[in-house]
């Protein structure tokens, strides 16, 4: 009898458990907000929430991830296994969730981090010099065939520059004393180790962003689930909100290359094997990965401007939106 009874009380110990477990993950999954981000500038948005632990009460948890993974993060079948809110490319959100039916572009949140580098004795570009310096001229771009390739197009267009030669190159390649080159584009935070070479012999001669005008251009923005904006409205005000105040953390004297670093480290998904793209993270670093955090009613028609010019230099690199693409809602 003694052996019957222990066993009906493990069996319902079991069955309690087995019960008990998959209610549980149901909560856990039902109330966690994921938020997902690249790696680089983008990450810096992120920085003053992540090193204060700030989730709303809403148990909101962050991912610092690699570009490349950025599409998979908003295109599962399973909609509970997308992103809540994403940061990516405005080229890409524009392909990828294009009639705000999923998804709503809440804000800007970087505006640029390109410029234009040459040997050490290079005049400066101006925007008045722009084009008669940059005509005939052979121009390597880090990422040719990608945003950086295709906003430097962009620039060049609305100068008319018509005979200027742009190709591919790496990081490594952008040495002052390379003849086949007479300038360079990149973006931050690969510029600053550039340029803190001085064997490289070369320097920063041209700003992409101030060419272009209009404060810079909407380069990273901020995506959120239509359900999560319907569904946690005060939520995402408050998260719109504190991204408001990135810049003046991230630029405050009271906040360290460490504390910021750190910060991000914390929340790669392999953190302990993952080489952080930041290694010399200066103040001037930072200023010159513009984070600033602009709500979509104030640049919804730059985003829009910017879209039709990267369709018109590269049809399949971006598409237009219309008003149903953005969160209009007044902070």
């Amino acid at each position: 009898m003694k052996k019957i009874l222990l066993s009906l009380v493990a069996v319902l110990s079991a069955a309690i458990a087995f019960v008990g477990l998959p209610a549980c993950a149901a909560d856990e999954n039902s109330t966690a907000i994921n938020v997902y981000a690249p790696d680089g500038a983008p990450a810096l948005a992120l920085a003053e929430l992540m090193y204060k632990n700030e989730d709303f009460d809403e148990g909101v948890s962050y991912h610092i991830v690699a570009n490349t993974t950025l599409s998979s993060r908003v295109t599962a079948e399973d909609e509970s296994k997308n992103a809540d809110i994403i940061i990516m490319p405005i080229n890409m959100a524009s392909k990828l969730l294009n009639d705000g039916s999923r998804y709503k572009m809440l804000g800007s949140v970087t505006h640029g981090n390109l410029y234009i580098l040459a040997n050490k004795n290079t005049p400066e570009l101006t925007s008045g010099n722009f084009a008669q310096n940059i005509e005939g001229k052979t121009i390597g771009v880090v990422n040719a065939n990608e945003f950086p390739g295709v906003m430097f197009k962009t620039l060049l267009s609305e100068y008319t520059v018509q005979n200027a030669q742009v190709m591919q190159v790496n990081v490594p390649q952008i040495v002052g004393t390379d003849t086949t080159y007479d300038y360079f584009v990149a973006a931050e935070p690969s510029v600053s180790k550039i340029v803190g070479t001085p064997e490289n012999e070369i320097k920063i001669v041209g700003d992409i962003q101030e060419f272009y005008g209009e404060g810079g251009y909407p380069q990273a923005v901020v995506m959120a689930k239509t359900s999560l904006i319907e569904g946690k409205g005060e939520f995402v005000a408050k998260f719109m909100d504190k991204l408001t105040s990135a810049n003046s953390w991230l630029m405050s004297g009271d906040t360290t290359s460490d504390m910021i670093l750190n910060a991000i480290k914390r929340h790669y998904p392999d953190p302990e094997n993952t080489k952080p793209s930041f290694d010399n993270l200066t103040k001037e670093t930072i200023s010159r990965c513009a984070v600033d955090f602009r709500y979509s009613s104030a640049c919804a028609s730059v985003v829009k401007k910017l879209l039709t010019e990267f369709k018109n230099v590269n049809p399949q690199f971006a598409q237009e939106v219309g008003d149903e693409f953005f969160y209009s809602a007044q902070i």
